[in-house]
């Protein structure tokens, strides 16, 4: 059974998670995402095991280690290029304000329709979007947009998971695995 190592698994990382859930991996494919499509949920490390995510029904703090790795997820721990760790304990410091915030489900569905329908889907997607409810990678986003940091160069709500898996933008942590020794 693999094991986070806590030392290694900082406050202010990214944390993707190749989900379950067939539809976003379906919408991110679509969308020309490839492989990176596979994850499709993602986390903001608040330090060590624990983590913020937005999930239905609100988004809350979780242990990664027991909520993700312990179950079978496939998980990859990322970190900002070139980020100062000042900046990074302000973006998580974020995230865990956000702890107990309603999920945003109705842009869930909206966000789809954005893609399908172009100009109009988006109009529609922007209408009914929220600014007190969020969804996973939004709320990830917003973090690094709140302190300046527009890395993905379009509105936080129509960022999606596979845009964290960029290897421009953030650089993954190998080393954030123990090693079993048997």
């Amino acid at each position: 059974m693999p094991s986070l190592n806590p030392d290694r698994v900082k406050i202010g990382y990214v944390i993707l998670i190749a989900g379950r859930n067939t539809a976003i991996q379906t919408l991110q494919r679509k969308a020309g995402y490839g492989d990176s499509a596979k994850w499709t949920h993602v986390a903001g490390s608040i330090g060590g095991f624990d983590a913020v995510e937005a999930k239905v029904p609100q988004s809350h703090v979780i242990n990664l280690q027991r909520e993700y790795v312990d179950k079978g997820y496939e998980i990859k721990v990322m970190k900002r290029k070139g980020q100062e760790a000042a900046k990074r304990y302000k973006v998580a410091l974020w995230w865990a304000t956000m702890n107990n915030l309603p999920y945003d489900a109705l842009q869930f569905f909206w966000f789809p329709l954005s893609i399908m329908c172009g100009i109009i889907g988006v109009a529609l997607h922007n209408l009914f979007s929220s600014h007190k409810r969020f969804l996973c990678s939004e709320l990830i986003a917003t973090g690094f947009y709140k302190e300046g940091d527009f890395l993905f160069g379009k509105p936080a709500e129509n960022v999606l998971p596979a845009d964290f898996d960029n290897p421009v933008l953030f650089e993954e942590v190998s080393d954030s695995w123990l090693v079993n020794s048997k």
